[in-house]
């Protein structure tokens, strides 16, 4: 089950996202904001969220993946 470490994980979506996965990146990011109770999804964790959300080119911001990030961040 992912939890709040899998955002920031050394294999977690930054490095997917550097590896030129975008899509896959946003997926983990999702699972593992989705997996938190609420209270979770705030400081650090929902930054880093933020900060892959903001580092993804806007032509990948159609992607069904990407799209569903800003929902995650907002739950």
């Amino acid at each position: 089950m992912p939890g709040p470490r899998d955002v920031g994980s050394p294999r977690g979506p930054w490095c997917v996202r550097s590896d030129g996965d975008t899509e896959e990146a946003c997926r983990r990011t999702v699972a593992a904001l989705t997996a938190l109770p609420d209270g979770y999804r705030i400081g650090l964790v929902r930054r880093r969220a933020l900060d892959l959300y903001e580092a993804i080119p806007t032509e990948h911001h159609r992607e069904r993946a990407v799209r569903e990030l800003p929902d995650g961040l907002a739950t």
